[in-house]
C-alpha cells in the first residue's frame, strides 16, 4: 500500500461570476462551483483562470508521480473542490474522497482520497473538529464564524481503512503554523500531544499512520520541541527523521529562499517500509535546492504545483 501526503496550497472553488458579467438568468450556474481558483497573495487577489489551470495541472502531475493508493491533502476549501480537481485534472484517479469542514476561518481544510480500484475499504470516519482546548465559543471573523477555543487549527481527520485483512487508523493533520508567537508553539505542542494520545488509545491490532503538514522542522536550529510527543511516541517511526537535511526537506519558502521539512508520515513501528520518496518536480523554477527537472507546466509565476512537495511511503 502506497500512502502519500501533500499540502496542495490554497485550492479553492471558482465561481462563474468571477469571469462573467452577472445575469439573473444564470443564477444557478453562478452559485455552483465551475472550476478551481488560487489566491495569489494575502491581499486577496486571485490568479487568472489560465494560470490556475496550469498550476493545477502541475499539482496533478505531482500527485500522479507518487501513484498513491491513499492520499492525504491539506489546504483544500471543501469536498466539492476536491471532487472538481479529481474530475478535471486527475481523470477520476480517486473514487473515495473525504473532507469535513474544519476550523480555519480561511476555509482551508484537510482531506483523504482513496485510489479507484484499490482494494482497501473505508470502515469509519471520525472528526475532532469540535475538540476544545479551552471553553469554546464561536466568534465572527470576517465572513466566517471562528471556533476560538478549538484545539485543532483545521481538523484531526481520522479514517479507519481496511486492506487485506488489516486495519489502518489514519490521522490527517495540518498543525498550527509558525508565526513567532509562544501561543502558537504551545498550541502546536498541545495538538501533537492530543494526536499522540489518540494513537496510544488505538487498539494494538490496528496499524496507526499520522501524516500531514505539521508546520515545523524538528531539525531546524531553533526547533521548539513541539512535535516531540509524536517523535518520541514508541508506536511511531518517521522514515525521514534520520536523513540528512538535503534529503529530507519538503517545503520551499520563496520569500526567504529557504527549505525545511514540514510534511511528515509517522507510521506504526511494526510496519515494513519498502520504499519512500519526495517529489520535487512541481516546485517553482527559482528553487535552486533541487536539480530535478520540472514538470512541463511549471513555467513562470503561479504555475508551480505547490510550495510543498508530496511525500510518499510504501508499506
Amino acid at each position: 500500500m502506497r500512502i502519500a501526503c501533500f499540502n496542495v496550497e490554497n485550492m479553492f472553488s471558482r465561481y462563474r461570476f468571477l469571469d462573467e458579467p452577472w445575469s439573473e438568468k444564470k443564477y444557478e450556474q453562478y452559485i455552483s462551483p465551475s472550476g478551481l481558483a488560487t489566491i495569489a497573495s494575502r491581499q486577496g487577489d486571485i490568479l487568472p483562470e489560465a494560470t490556475t489551470h496550469e498550476q493545477r495541472k502541475s499539482t496533478a502531475s505531482a500527485i500522479l508521480e507518487c501513484q498513491p493508493d491513499v492520499l492525504s491533502v491539506c489546504e483544500v476549501e471543501n469536498l466539492q473542490t476536491l471532487r472538481i480537481f479529481n474530475a478535471q485534472y486527475l481523470r477520476h484517479y480517486f473514487d473515495r474522497i473525504i473532507s469535513i469542514d474544519g476550523n480555519d476561518p480561511r476555509g482551508i481544510d484537510v482531506g483523504l482520497l482513496v485510489k479507484r480500484g484499490f482494494s482497501g475499504t473505508v470502515e469509519n470516519i471520525r472528526t475532532h473538529v469540535d475538540l476544545a482546548a479551552e471553553p469554546n465559543e464561536f466568534v465572527n471573523r470576517g465572513a466566517a464564524f471562528y471556533a476560538r477555543g478549538n484545539l485543532f487549527s483545521r481538523d484531526c481527520l481520522n479514517v479507519l481503512l481496511k486492506n487485506a485483512g488489516r486495519e489502518y487508523s489514519i490521522f490527517v493533520n495540518h498543525f498550527k503554523a509558525q508565526d513567532g508567537k509562544s501561543s502558537s508553539t504551545d498550541k502546536r505542542l498541545r495538538q501533537a500531544r492530543e494526536v499522540s494520545d489518540l494513537v496510544n488509545n488505538e487498539p494494538i491490532n490496528r496499524k496507526v499512520i499520522v501524516l500531514g503538514d505539521l508546520n515545523i522542522d524538528t531539525r531546524q536550529r531553533d526547533y521548539d520541541n513541539s512535535l516531540d510527543p509524536l517523535v518520541n511516541n514508541s508506536r511511531l517511526a518517521e522514515p525521514w527523521e534520520a536523513e540528512a537535511p538535503a534529503q529530507r526537506w519538503t517545503h520551499y519558502y520563496e520569500s526567504e529562499d529557504s527549505v525545511s521539512k514540514l510534511d511528515y508520515i509517522f507510521v506504526e513501528q511494526s510496519l515494513n517500509i519498502v520504499d519512500k520518496g519526495i517529489v520535487r518536480a512541481g516546485l517553482a523554477e527559482d528553487c535552486h535546492y533541487t536539480s530535478d527537472p520540472r514538470f512541463p507546466t511549471v513555467q513562470g509565476y503561479g504555475t508551480e504545483a505547490s510550495d510543498h512537495c508530496p511525500v510518499w511511503i510504501e508499506v
